[in-house]
């Protein structure tokens, strides 16, 4: 991965860290917006696992983030 597209993967991130229903476009080819799925871990439910793909060519990538059970 080159280093253009590290820094668009994380731009990615940050924005769907904050808001997982914002259409970002794929990092990889922009052809489409980044699918979320998110998911809680087992070990500790207060870690969600958010999946971030693309479905025009499968680019994938995942973020862990810490938030308070509510």
């Amino acid at each position: 991965m080159n280093r253009n597209v590290t820094l668009l993967w994380i731009e990615a991130g940050k924005l769907l860290a904050e808001n997982p229903t914002a259409s970002v476009p794929c990092p990889v080819c922009a052809q489409d917006n980044l699918l979320v799925k998110d998911s809680r871990s087992v070990e500790n439910p207060s870690v969600i696992e958010r999946e971030l793909s693309c479905p025009s060519c499968g680019a994938r990538n995942y973020l862990r983030l810490v938030r308070p059970l509510e």
